[in-house]
């Protein structure tokens, strides 16, 4: 008997050895001349092409785009950004926009949103039911920046900036909506 276990591992070790052997004798192998197509697998499912997307109206992408512009100039950079985005909200009669981030420190942040090319909008900022729920709503006239405090706690946050469904301006007017979450200082 050896120190390696003797008889009973080269046992082992031959029968492992045999069903390694078994298992790839069972194996397909290609080489530089390839399968031949009999040997090889059966040709993957093909599924019809998508139709592609409607192209956007270049006047709407235009009036978007310059609304975007202007947005960024009121709104600005602040400091202590925490989170901040701008987007559409015209193009459904219930359109919106959001954005959401982490706050990693608890204290009092400044929110500031805008909206052009719409008349109004409505703003509420949340965080998770355990940490307060909805902390502020607000109606914003599209033009002008609206601008409020709320005490936020870690945990994540959202904004939302909604164009409720009145019909007026309608689908396809470019207006878009911004929002800038940012660090004010300790909390009351």
């Amino acid at each position: 008997m050896s120190a390696t276990g003797g008889t009973h591992w080269t046992g082992r070790a031959a029968v492992v050895l045999a069903l390694a052997a078994a298992g790839l004798a069972g194996c397909e192998y290609a080489d530089d001349v390839g399968l031949s197509p009999a040997a090889s697998s059966p040709p993957s499912r093909s599924y019809p092409a998508k139709a592609p997307l409607p192209a956007r109206d270049p006047e709407l992408v235009a009036a978007e785009t310059r609304n975007l512009l202007e947005l960024g100039a009121i709104l600005g950079s602040p400091e202590g950004l925490l989170i901040g985005g701008s987007g559409g909200i015209g193009d459904t009669s219930s359109g919106g926009f959001m954005t959401s981030g982490v706050v990693t420190r608890a204290g009092q942040y400044t929110v500031t949103a805008a909206c052009i090319g719409a008349p109004d909008t409505h703003l509420s900022v949340t965080q998770g039911a355990r940490q307060g729920g909805t902390l502020l709503e607000l109606s914003l006239d599209c033009g002008s920046t609206a601008e409020a405090r709320v005490d936020l706690v870690p945990g994540s946050v959202s904004a939302h900036v909604v164009r409720y469904g009145d019909g007026v301006p309608g689908p396809g007017t470019g207006a878009v909506a911004g929002i800038r979450i940012s660090f004010s200082g300790p909390g009351q």
